[in-house]
């Protein structure tokens, strides 16, 4: 099923919920969506290659090595 059929699926059948119930349904949305940021984060932190270039990024910052980056300018017309 597409997201978009399963998101209408998901909000009619909180339709049909008590407010109790819907207020479990937010709270396990919520856990779920915390979960999902973690999950990101420590595919991030795993990666070797991602956390190399975020260390030589941050030096760079540091050192006021500005011109080795994009301007945000730039990247938001390509995105």
């Amino acid at each position: 099923m597409q997201s978009a059929a399963l998101k209408r699926e998901a909000k009619k059948a909180i339709d049909e919920l008590s407010e109790e119930k819907v207020k479990v349904a937010i709270d396990f949305i919520d856990y779920l969506k915390e979960k999902e940021e973690m999950e990101a984060t420590l595919e991030i932190l795993s990666s070797h290659e991602l956390m190399a270039q975020i260390n030589e990024a941050e030096k760079d910052i540091k050192e006021q090595r500005l011109d080795k980056f994009v301007p945000w300018g730039k990247v938001k017309r390509n995105v």
